[in-house]
């Protein structure tokens, strides 16, 4: 039976692993949750990995879209399924992603909670046509609700994205990357030297 992959695809570092670490959770195989910032470098890797679920960005500013990013996939494992992530609450969006097959749309920012939810939902409906899934998902109902939970690690939801301004002291700043290094947020700023632990800057 083939490992199950997944393939996370968004500009955020802090993204890319807050679902790796939440995937990882569940029990998939760490090695088989592969990332990239942008659909160019995912369509690389997928070559290789063939994944059977895909976590994207909507990247509405890229030649290539998350939809057309599914889509190339697709065609390399056509049992591969898709979830959506994107700024904003668009309801003709939420509708070109239900058209378009993705098994949950997540408008940015969204709670650790709502993310665990969908995810859930998601990895549910793709055992339906993956046994490695299938498998997962029934030893997870051998163990009790209580203990599953106790056990999966959730990681904190990133508070701050790239564009974000905020205080560092006492100025106005503008937040360049968000990365999670040793399970602590750190950020870069557009015009400040060094990485910057979260706690130190607050949101405008």
């Amino acid at each position: 039976m083939s490992a199950v992959s997944f393939l996370i695809c968004d500009p955020s570092l802090a993204l890319q692993t807050y679902f790796q670490q939440l995937i990882a959770g569940y029990g998939f195989d760490a090695a088989a949750i592969k990332t990239a910032g942008h659909p160019h470098a995912a369509a690389e890797i997928a070559q290789s990995l063939k994944p059977d679920f895909l976590v994207t960005d909507w990247f509405a500013k890229e030649p290539v879209s998350g939809i057309a990013l599914h889509q190339q996939l697709a065609t390399l494992n056509p049992a591969c399924r898709f979830g959506l992530l994107a700024h904003g609450t668009h309801a003709a969006h939420a509708q070109e992603a239900r058209d378009a097959g993705a098994l949950f749309f997540l408008p940015k920012p969204f709670s650790a909670d709502h993310a665990r939810t969908e995810l859930a939902r998601a990895v549910d409906q793709l055992a339906t046509s993956h046994p490695g899934v299938a498998k997962k998902i029934m030893a997870r109902h051998k163990e009790s609700t209580q203990t599953w939970a106790a056990n999966l690690q959730i990681p904190t939801l990133p508070k701050y994205k790239p564009g974000d301004r905020v205080m560092y002291r006492g100025q106005t700043e503008v937040v360049q990357h968000v990365i999670l290094r040793r399970g602590e947020m750190v950020v870069q700023l557009r015009d400040v030297a060094g990485l910057i632990e979260s706690s130190r800057i607050q949101s405008r």
